[in-house]
């Protein structure tokens, strides 16, 4: 049974120390516009960060300080809407950049907005009260952080579950039972029942939890209860497969709502990640045991690992043929035959923790094992060649959180929530610090953007977001920036 968080670089370091200082000509970024409407990520607060940026670029948005979010226009910096709610534990913007929609944290609902008017279009439902008790008590805290699959503080808001195209939402009612809503009319399409739900059950399992742990049960007594349902929808939006701390997962055809297939396990079933092809999925449970299925019909195809050798599924190649398991134990990232379960070769020295990928697979992000000379390591995933190691300076933090540049050629990581945001090339060179930046950060999909949260130079508790602009291929362009600020 494996213990230990399996999303990557989100642990606390304490120790303060002096940031590395980019080269003179290096630098690759300027600041575009302030974001003064911006509140930083408390993790004592349970105050969780957003940097979003739409699909085009045109608005980004930030969590706000007098609303939950704040939206600007990417090339004024002019600020187009606040948007409040329940508290947002998920935010998205529609593909047409019309409009966002908002997860409230306190039942798991949504509300969509208009983006320029910030007005209220529509309501949906979410979850019930009591399947929110118990996830408030244990399915999105305590159950997940003993399977090693969420963290227990949420340090940035997701993204609201929706195909890609989002012509589909999928509406948790109560981790069991699940509804496909119509983007467009906000109209129900179809349900989705994902096992048997009865709510005197769970109301009972809820007492018994309760109880459980305060006759010092402990873990046997929260493990009464459901978990976070971590639902995943394939890559073009034909499948959805929901895995939500059960033993067998459900398959469903978009299309029609039909099942495909309930998967079968002998541990419970937290994680999965389908193929880019769509053909395969794999799944991961509380054993440390990853499965390969098919999505035509589900066949197991492979099984990798075991008890003593437990892991939980990172990715997939792009062509699919590989998949990327992380150890949850000693060992190293590791690539596997999608269709034998062989493993081809590992990523020697990379931290059980985790790993980021780049968008397309290509590329991963590691974090060293045991080995506090090394700050991360960048490998080709194709073959597992190490590209670069990046040695660690004395008394300096672990990375906590990390971003791909969408060209694969730039990578922004922090060390803290209150320390400066560095960029570095794929060979681990230290590009540029961006002085004054902090978490949360993202890059825009064209690359030529990034959103960091920051502070005031001189007012170091004042909160103020930034937006960054790169030109990597016009270092003239980037001067006359620079004289701007």
């Amino acid at each position: 049974m494996f213990r230990r968080l399996v999303v990557p670089l989100l642990l606390l370091s304490l120790v303060s120390f002096a940031p590395a200082q980019s080269e003179p000509g290096k630098q690759v970024a300027a600041i575009r516009h302030q974001l003064p409407e911006f509140r930083d990520i408390s993790v004592w607060k349970g105050r969780a960060g957003l940097a979003r940026f739409s699909p085009r670029g045109t608005f980004l948005a930030v969590s706000g300080k007098t609303a939950d979010v704040a939206i600007y226009n990417s090339a004024t910096g002019e600020l187009v809407t606040k948007i409040d709610g329940k508290g947002f534990t998920a935010f998205s913007f529609s593909p047409d950049e019309k409009h966002v929609i908002a997860q409230n944290r306190a039942d798991g609902s949504m509300t969509v907005y208009e983006i320029e008017s910030g007005a209220h279009v529509r309501d949906i439902r979410g979850l019930g009260k009591v399947s929110n008790m118990s996830k408030l008590l244990g399915g999105a805290g305590i159950i997940n952080e003993l399977n090693g699959i969420f963290p227990v503080i949420v340090l940035e808001m997701g993204n609201v579950p929706a195909t890609r195209d989002w012509k589909y939402l999928l509406v948790n009612k109560n981790d069991r039972e699940f509804e496909i809503v119509d983007f467009v009319s906000g109209e129900h399409r179809y349900d989705i029942k994902h096992a048997n739900f009865n709510s005197g059950w769970e109301a009972a399992k809820l007492t018994l939890a309760i109880l459980g742990g305060v006759s010092g049960a402990g873990t046997a007594g929260y493990l009464m209860l459901g978990s976070i349902s971590n639902p995943q929808f394939s890559a073009n939006g034909r499948y959805l497969l929901i895995a939500s701390g059960n033993k067998k997962p459900t398959l469903w055809k978009m299309e029609d709502g039909s099942m495909v297939s309930k998967f079968d396990s002998d541990s419970r079933i937290f994680y999965s990640k389908f193929s880019p092809d769509e053909t395969m999925v794999a799944t991961s449970d509380f054993d440390g045991i990853t499965r390969i299925w098919k999505t035509e019909n589900g066949e197991l195809v492979t099984s990798i690992g075991s008890k003593k050798d437990e892991g939980v599924i990172a990715g997939w190649s792009t062509d699919s043929k590989k998949v990327f398991v992380n150890p949850t134990g000693k060992g190293d990232l590791a690539a596997y035959d999608a269709l034998t379960g062989e493993k081809l070769y590992d990523f020697a020295g990379s931290a059980s923790q985790g790993a980021i990928f780049s968008d397309d697979q290509s590329l991963v992000f590691t974090t060293p094992h045991k080995n506090k000379r090394v700050l991360f390591q960048v490998w080709e995933t194709a073959t597992g060649k190490l590209l670069a190691t990046v040695p660690r300076e004395k008394k300096q933090d672990a990375v906590i959180t990390v971003k791909w540049n969408p060209n694969n050629k730039l990578i922004a990581t922090a060390d803290g929530f209150k320390k400066p945001v560095h960029v570095w090339n794929i060979n681990g060179e230290l590009v540029q610090v961006l002085e004054n930046s902090t978490p949360p950060m993202e890059f825009s999909q064209d690359g030529t953007l990034l959103a960091t949260g920051g502070v005031v130079p001189g007012q170091k508790k004042a909160d103020n977001g930034y937006l960054w602009e790169f030109y990597l291929d016009q270092p003239e362009r980037l001067a006359k920036v620079f004289l701007q600020y």
